[in-house]
């Protein structure tokens, strides 16, 4: 407990890493090499502290496992019509997996960070869907909502303050309401899309573990 407690004052002192980011990564379940395998950007690794204990963890599982790359980039750079996403999943043709998250969503909570990128964990092979963007962004709101609880100050941010958290708090008002199922299948951006892809034939069924595959997860079982 002593040397704990040094070693944290350490770090706080020289400002390696924040004291809240230095505490959650001690109970995070994955070193900070292991983390920084997937990025070096404090913001990101501030996230990843939040995704543990919550339905966020099984993001954070698949992130590492695949030695996912998670940064900041100003989404211009990719394509213009992408230039107003909130972030973007992206599988080269080599099979190599990368979330973008928008720039400007950089100084954003860490928790509101820590839900993007459970949207966008779902989006983990080079398919999509209807089926499979309803349960991402359900997953989103989801992992919003418990942060929230984790951290009631998230609800006094006022309105207009940080984009991303207006987004998540209109998305929560949805799934609560019931009504973000429609709320995803009326976006613009999704004109044409599939109704299926591997793994979200139902979305009832995809939402139980929207990470894993029902093959992976049988595997799995019967090691």
């Amino acid at each position: 407990m002593k040397k704990t407690f040094i070693l944290t004052l350490l770090f706080a002192l020289l400002g390696w890493v924040s004291l809240p980011s230095f505490y959650a990564m001690a109970q995070n379940k994955y070193t900070l090499g292991i983390l920084m395998q997937s990025t070096h950007d404090q913001a990101v690794l501030d996230a990843f502290g939040q995704m543990q204990k919550n339905s966020a963890e099984g993001a954070l599982d698949t992130i590492v496992t695949r030695k996912t790359r998670v940064f900041f980039k100003d989404l211009r750079e990719i394509n213009r019509r992408v230039k107003d996403y909130d972030a973007l999943s992206w599988i080269s043709p080599r099979g190599e997996w990368v979330i973008f998250i928008n720039k400007k969503h950089k100084s954003a909570p860490p928790e509101a960070i820590a839900a993007v990128i459970a949207h966008e964990a779902v989006h983990n092979d080079p398919y999509n869907s209807m089926n499979e963007e309803i349960v991402a962004w359900h997953q989103e709101a989801k992992v919003w909502m418990e942060l929230k609880i984790q951290n009631p100050q998230l609800d006094s941010i006022p309105s207009g303050l940080y984009p991303l958290v207006d987004r998540l708090n209109e998305l929560e008002k949805a799934y609560t309401g019931r009504t973000l199922e429609q709320l995803v299948r009326d976006n613009k951006g999704y004109i044409g899309l599939s109704d299926t892809s591997p793994g979200f034939m139902e979305t009832e069924e995809s939402a139980i573990d929207p990470y894993h595959s029902k093959e992976q997860l049988s595997q799995w079982a019967d090691e």
